[in-house]
């Protein structure tokens, strides 16, 4: 989350909500799938607040019916959608309120919500609750073998912030190798923030930087541009000042055209700053440049 949890998802089927095999539960209703279907589509096409409209069209629909398996797979979906919209407490009142109604109703909550409860908390900057989602995640049973991964994935970032080594390595002895971008990621990442942690920061700089590749391999953007700063922070460990000027304006540049100015306004700073001390005149006319064509853009979709 992109974390990567930020990536564009279809919807999920939530099986442990819709009842015994015998019975397929309530029939399809075409105004729920028909709004979901639209969702799905706006975030596919990186239009996060018209998915989160849809969305609440389907949430509000599977309320009416009063189908519990729909009122899961929805919120899961509105909760992605407002993260990647920039809202993460508003993901996270989504979960806890179809947390809430399936607890109400005796059934299990499917991992998946966990997961994308982690992801929010973890944007919004609450760790306890980040890590304890995450774990209930990583703990469930889930049709999607990559829940558990990425709710490890979770665990680690919390651990790196916290700065335990122990529980950080935990996590990444939890993560498989992979062939798809964004999994090998995850691992590299928490690799490099080990390798940060471990005084080694030449090392997080190689790793960092490969991760934040694969998350541009991934469609990722909101990851690359969170591995982008952390080998920023690396590269200034490793008395690489200009490579850190660069990293930051990258990573700043990409949060800003993703609308995301409360992550690229911090960043562009940091870039304007070590230009500044470097020399890099070339950094510091680009951080001028991207200010004065945030504040002539309309506002953010």
């Amino acid at each position: 989350m992109n974390l990567r949890l930020l990536a564009p998802m279809a919807a999920i089927a939530l099986a442990a909500c819709g009842g015994s095999p015998a019975d397929p539960g309530p029939p399809p209703d075409a105004k729920l799938d028909q709004a979901n279907r639209a969702g799905s589509q706006a975030l596919s096409m990186d239009m996060p607040s018209l998915a989160v409209r849809q969305y609440k069209t389907a949430l509000q629909r599977a309320y009416e019916r009063d189908d519990a398996g729909a009122i899961a797979d929805v919120s899961y979906n509105l909760a992605l959608a407002q993260m990647r919209a920039g809202d993460a407490k508003a993901a996270i009142t989504t979960v806890r309120d179809a947390q809430r109604d399936l607890e109400l109703r005796r059934l299990p909550v499917p991992a998946e919500l966990f997961l994308v409860l982690a992801a929010a908390s973890y944007r919004a900057g609450d760790l306890a609750a980040a890590d304890s989602a995450a774990q209930e995640a990583s703990s469930r049973t889930s049709s999607d073998s990559d829940t558990a991964p990425r709710a490890w994935f979770i665990r680690g970032l919390v651990a790196a912030q916290r700065g335990d080594g122990p529980a950080l390595a935990q996590a990444i002895a939890a993560l498989p190798t992979s062939r798809q971008a964004d999994m090998q990621a995850d691992r590299e990442e928490l690799e490099g923030r080990a390798a940060l942690l471990g005084n080694r920061p030449a090392d997080a700089l190689v790793l960092l930087q490969r991760a934040a590749a694969n998350r541009q391999q991934a469609l990722d953007y909101r990851g690359m541009v969170r591995a982008l700063a952390s080998a920023a922070d690396a590269a200034q460990r490793s008395g690489q000042a200009p490579e850190a000027a660069d990293l930051l304006l990258r990573a700043g540049r990409s949060a800003l055209l993703q609308g995301d100015t409360a992550t690229a306004q911090p960043l562009l700073r940091q870039a304007e700053e070590v230009a500044r001390q470097t020399g890099q005149s070339g950094i510091v006319e680009e951080v001028a440049r991207l200010r004065r064509a945030a504040a002539e853009r309309p506002a953010a979709r």
